[in-house]
């Protein structure tokens, strides 16, 4: 059952009809899970690690938020979700938030994270000044730092823009004039950018996840980035895959959300409305990555937003095909597999990213068919 490398399971489509699980059964199971496992308390045993939006609590909270605004009367435990919100929240204290440097100002960094979340909670515009007081460091002139989404100038956007679709009561000016300082302090870092002496080119730390979040914030900014993006188009290899970083060569390993073609379906389709003179480029680049995502997307590893099935699953626009693939990190198939033997065993399990609040999203986007979007990267 397994394929290339013990990478991915093989489909089992052939001959059988699609699955199709139940998404808001599975929805609140994944949510029961979260919250039994790793419950909103500071304890040693929950082992809590604190990553902004990427893993830890604050992560979780996001979710919630999220889920609060899309589905206002759902109720878990008989307790509204925004409460959740808070109370995952609280666990972010300051201790835990490292102040942000051009080189870590991105989803990764709590103090970012929790000051966006604050910010959404309390929707008081002070803290939404805070934020933006951050833009003369991490747009330091002297250091080039990082523009990727984890870690880079690209998530400092995701925050920005967050901010400023959430609170529309608030001037938006200051958070217009810090994402325009940001874009144009990331369009002065020589190109090809790079990440750790690498040129990526995925969604997580790579050239597609930068273009995409530049673009959404500032979409005037889409013609000084066409060639930049036509050329990353030009990349994609016979499989349908895209490689993870340049040079190419033997770098067709890897189908998922942070590295390869899922990050790339998914950036690609929120790029298109911003660049209709490459439709037709783009639309074959999106069916040939589905094709090879829908051949090799079941990967082994624990189902999650980042490098799992939950993410992948996000990437197919036919819906039969995405709750097949869905299907996989249900209830049972999770039990059945060993995907549960860790749960509970710290925070990345449980996370929006790396674990289980990232399998709730991608029930939720089933369950209420919601726009196929990744929440923390292109659902704002």
């Amino acid at each position: 059952m397994t394929g290339h490398q013990e990478r991915y399971f093989a489909n089992p489509t052939t001959g059988d009809a699609l699955r199709t699980p139940a998404p808001h059964d599975e929805l609140l199971a994944s949510l029961e899970r979260i919250n039994t496992f790793n419950p909103p308390v500071h304890t040693c045993s929950t082992g809590w690690g604190f990553h902004g939006f990427y893993t830890g609590p604050t992560s979780i909270a996001y979710l919630f938020y999220r889920l609060s605004q899309l589905c206002p009367d759902l109720e878990f435990k008989q307790q509204p979700l925004i409460e959740w919100a808070q109370e995952y929240l609280r666990l972010g204290a300051p201790s835990h938030r490292h102040a942000p440097t051009a080189s870590n100002c991105g989803i990764g960094n709590e103090a970012l994270a929790h000051l966006t979340m604050t910010a959404l909670l309390t929707e008081d515009g002070s803290v939404v000044t805070e934020l933006c007081s951050y833009e003369r460091t991490i747009n330091d002139k002297t250091d080039d730092g990082s523009n990727e989404w984890l870690y880079g100038r690209a998530g400092y956007l995701y925050y920005l823009r967050l901010c400023k679709t959430s609170l529309t009561h608030i001037d938006h000016a200051l958070i217009n004039k810090t994402i325009e300082k940001t874009v144009r302090r990331m369009l002065k870092v020589p190109q090809p950018w790079v990440w750790h002496g690498k040129q990526y080119l995925g969604a997580a730390h790579g050239t597609i996840g930068t273009i995409c979040q530049m673009v959404l914030s500032m979409p005037e900014m889409a013609p000084q980035l066409r060639e930049l993006l036509n050329s990353v188009l030009d990349e994609q290899l016979d499989s349908g895959n895209f490689p993870s970083s340049l040079p190419a060569a033997g770098s067709d390993k890897l189908v998922q959300f942070c590295h390869g073609g899922p990050g790339f379906v998914l950036s690609l389709r929120s790029l298109r409305p911003y660049y209709p003179e490459l439709e037709t480029k783009m639309a074959e680049a999106i069916r040939r990555a589905q094709a090879d995502i829908w051949r090799r997307g079941l990967l082994t590893k624990t189902p999650c937003l980042c490098h799992g099935i939950a993410g992948n699953a996000l990437a197919l626009d036919d819906q039969a095909q995405f709750l097949h693939l869905l299907s996989f990190m249900g209830m049972d198939a999770m039990e059945s597999a060993g995907w549960l033997r860790d749960i509970g065993r710290g925070h990345d399990m449980a996370s929006l990213y790396t674990g289980e609040a990232g399998r709730a999203w991608s029930w939720a986007v089933a369950d209420m068919n919601l726009s196929k979007t990744c929440i923390g990267y292109n659902d704002v």
